[in-house]
């Protein structure tokens, strides 16, 4: 656990990135793997603060990395699940995640070993989603979170921008690994138009970026996209 920016921490890093905004109340975005609960929580009550002030968990989409603790942390603190009204269903365990789109053979494989991993080793457990977003609400959430539509990654992805302070947390519609990357094609349900949300990310104005993987953009993110979508062709 580290403060990246003021009231923002990096909960989790490594397989999945899982952020904790602090204000009054406490807001995540997103949760990582099943199991990663335990070491949210305990970060939590490291900074002096009670899972019972986790107001609100936003989820980028629902892959298992990143909705996987959603059930423990829910329950643990009472806060309401923020998500894509496509993938709700996903998270509320209607379906498999592993049954999501995946490009090209290399996204064929990917699936193969999701499907082995869902179904034997790291079953999560479904939460209900309270807020059901499409993309364009804007959420009374640490001084107005705005809900960006972010699909091609996932069908529902989503994006958070937070304008007031210019920073944007992507989920995995961009990579930070090694650094500012486009996101990778076999992880993607459609690449046109997950190329297509880097323009439009492209687009919005802010100076820190806060991917799902990888480490966070602290300066200047927002010219750094520009630059990487500019010679894309979706």
């Amino acid at each position: 656990m580290r403060e990246i920016l003021q009231h923002i921490y990096l909960m989790s890093e490594g397989r999945s990135n899982c952020y904790l905004l602090t204000g009054e109340d406490l807001t995540l975005v997103d949760t990582g793997m099943p199991g990663d609960d335990k070491q949210i929580l305990q970060g939590i009550r490291e900074l002096g603060r009670s899972p019972g002030e986790l107001r609100h968990i936003l989820i980028t989409h629902a892959h298992m990395d990143h909705m996987g603790s959603v059930a423990a942390l829910k329950k643990a603190g009472g806060g309401k699940v923020v998500a894509s009204a496509g993938e709700a269903e996903y998270i509320e365990g209607l379906k498999k995640t592993w049954t999501m789109g995946r490009e090209g053979l290399g996204g064929k494989l990917f699936k193969g070993m999701l499907f082995l991993l869902e179904n034997f080793f790291a079953q999560y457990e479904p939460a209900q989603v309270d807020i059901r977003c499409a993309g364009g609400e804007l959420l009374d959430i640490f001084g107005g979170i705005r809900v960006i539509a972010t699909p091609g990654h996932s069908p529902g992805s989503l994006s958070y921008y937070l304008p007031t302070r210019k920073i944007l947390f992507t989920g995995d519609a961009l990579s930070g690994v090694p650094g500012l990357k486009l996101p990778p094609r076999p992880g993607c349900a459609d690449y046109r138009e997950a190329l297509r949300t880097v323009q439009k990310l492209a687009t919005l104005d802010f100076e820190t970026c806060l991917f799902g993987h990888g480490a966070p953009l602290m300066h200047e993110a927002s010219q750094a996209v520009q630059r990487i979508a500019a010679p894309v062709r979706p």
